[in-house]
């Protein structure tokens, strides 16, 4: 593993689109993600979360829940691919199954709550790919 301020400085310029329906989880996930990520945008729900996508085009990570009213992450997700199919999309759920579409529309899957190793894992995946 890579010295954290060497990930943190490789990936902190990559804009982060990070959606949840549940109020708690957003608001501390949102924090710790902050501590990573210079460019963290937070929504409510896929359609919030797709609306947010479309006016942003410059976002380069989506992590989203999976189970939210509206539109479920999984429904999101494919929309946003298919605007850019290239994105890097992670689903974090609290259920321990990984559906098969779910499996093959994100580059990671992660379950609930997202730890520091979670995202040590993302930022050194991503840093890869940048």
């Amino acid at each position: 593993m890579k010295d954290i301020k060497e990930l943190r400085e490789h990936v902190k310029d990559l804009k982060v689109l990070f959606v949840d329906d549940e109020e708690m989880v957003r608001n501390g996930t949102g924090i710790f993600l902050r501590k990573f990520f210079d460019n963290v945008t937070i929504c409510c729900d896929g359609e919030d979360g797709l609306n947010t996508f479309k006016e942003s085009k410059d976002i380069d990570i989506v992590i989203t829940d999976v189970v939210m009213p509206k539109m479920d992450g999984i429904t999101m997700i494919r929309k946003i691919k298919e605007i850019n199919p290239d994105i890097f999309t992670i689903f974090i759920t609290a259920s321990r199954e990984v559906e098969d579409e779910q499996d093959q529309l994100s580059n990671i899957a992660i379950k609930k709550p997202i730890s520091f190793e979670d995202i040590i894992m993302i930022m050194e995946t991503v840093g890869k790919l940048k």
